[in-house]
């Protein structure tokens, strides 16, 4: 496994958009469909996501379409989340403490904390 979340991501010229959008034939790296640069919106995608380690460098990144991006993203967020709480418990890093460690209470929105058997304001 690579190390989680140490590549920064740099910036994004015209240029390199372009670059990147030819070398890949304009075809989307997702549904390998062909991207209509005018009428489509589409965007570019690092093959590996930096919070993965991927590299920002043109060979991890490739033209998408803006909706097969957002499906890519959400099983991304979800990866990089399990590489950090296993990154975290090799190093030994404990998981905070709920400050309501005991079931019994819950703890409202104004900031009241009410017993869940009874239903009465605790504290304030």
């Amino acid at each position: 496994m690579t190390d989680v979340g140490t590549t920064r991501r740099g910036t994004m010229s015209p240029m390199r958009r372009l670059r990147i959008f030819e070398a890949h034939g304009g075809r989307c790296c997702l549904c390998e469909g062909k991207i209509d640069g005018v009428r489509q919106k589409w965007t570019i995608e690092h093959l590996i996501a930096l919070g993965l380690g991927g590299k920002d460098d043109d060979g991890n990144c490739a033209p998408a379409h803006e909706e097969c991006r957002r499906g890519k993203d959400k099983l991304d967020v979800t990866a990089i989340a399990k590489a950090k709480r296993i990154k975290a418990k090799h190093l030994g890093i404990a998981k905070p403490k709920s400050s309501l460690s005991n079931p019994r209470f819950r703890k409202l929105m104004n900031g009241d904390v009410v017993d869940r058997r009874t239903g009465e304001v605790v504290s304030r």
